[in-house]
């Protein structure tokens, strides 16, 4: 067992925990989400007087799995499959980095399995007629409506995600050969192509509106508030919705819209699904797949209207 004087107790550990994922240059976002996750579940080792790592038992994290599947959340629903699995992914690093250390002879929570996932379809992908409609909505004379376009333009042709729009700098922008230099999760870093007309915005947003909103000359980052500082993921959350709204179309846009609908209808248009993944930033071609099955629903509407027995009255 590890001889060291460090902490004892679990919370001790967990704190451990959280530094050696900050050494590893995780984001802050992931290690504050770990964080919050094993709140949990010091929470729920307290409950049952739990307070050493090596009281922590297979029969224990299985037990934990087992409440997670009984808990009823804030919306007054059971927790959903991919809330239960993220939270024991958490637990099971943890128990994984205390045997790595040997804080415990053996891990408990090894050999617990994840629930199993249903498969879930991107909901409210826009059509090309929508996308434009939203696209067209911004009042490009005025200083922030030209910028919101550009947001918009970018989304859309790119399939970014809010956090590495929000984050882009002009150093990570070519306009002129049309790519974006983005870092995805977990800090991936990838290059990605960038459309004729988004190029057309992006390239007069940053000559002719960004300097209006400049106030600090060091300021790399693409995107300003009106206020002059970076934006933030709640404002590209809420210009979305604006337009969306705006446009009257009675679907839940959002962000994340605009990247499903992306690779949705690249796919449809042909596009080999590698180079959507690639696109995407997707490190496993499971998370590009699912993409194919929404492209399916369009040969059932094909299949429904062509053919012959279908028009068959029975």
């Amino acid at each position: 067992m590890n001889e060291n004087p460090g902490p004892s107790r679990l919370d001790g550990l967990v704190q451990e925990f959280l530094k050696s994922l900050k050494v590893r240059n995780l984001s802050r976002n992931t290690v504050k989400g770990t964080a919050w996750k094993l709140g949990k579940f010091l929470a729920y080792l307290e409950s049952r007087e739990i307070t050493e790592a090596a009281a922590i038992t297979k029969e224990v994290v299985s037990t934990f799995q087992v409440t997670l599947y009984e808990q009823i959340n804030q919306q007054g629903r059971p927790n959903g499959v991919h809330h239960q699995n993220r939270m024991l992914s958490a637990v099971k690093q943890f128990t994984s980095y205390l045997k790595e250390y040997d804080y415990i002879v053996a891990d408990p929570a090894k050999d617990i399995r994840y629930a199993k996932e249903p498969k879930s379809l991107p909901r409210g992908i826009l059509t090309p007629s929508e996308a434009r409609k939203i696209l067209h909505t911004p009042d490009t004379k005025s200083v922030i409506g030209y910028r919101d376009r550009t947001i918009l333009e970018l989304l859309y042709s790119s399939g970014i995600r809010k956090d590495e729009l929000i984050t882009l700098t002009l150093g990570d922008v070519d306009y002129t050969d049309g790519f974006l230099r983005v870092i995805g999760k977990g800090d991936k870093e990838r290059v990605v192509p960038l459309g004729r007309i988004a190029c057309r915005y992006l390239e007069n947003y940053i000559k002719s509106v960004r300097p209006e909103l400049l106030r600090d000359p060091y300021e790399k980052t693409v995107f300003l508030s009106g206020r002059h500082k970076p934006l933030s993921k709640n404002m590209v959350w809420e210009l979305t919705k604006k337009y969306s709204k705006k446009a009257k179309i009675p679907k839940n846009v959002h962000p994340h819209t605009f990247r499903h609908t992306c690779a949705t209808q690249m796919l449809r248009n042909k596009a080999h699904i590698r180079a959507v993944q690639e696109l995407l930033g997707h490190s496993s071609l499971d998370s590009t797949q699912v993409y194919t099955h929404v492209s399916i629903t369009d040969l059932k509407e094909i299949h429904k209207s062509c053919h012959p027995r279908e028009k068959d009255k029975e």
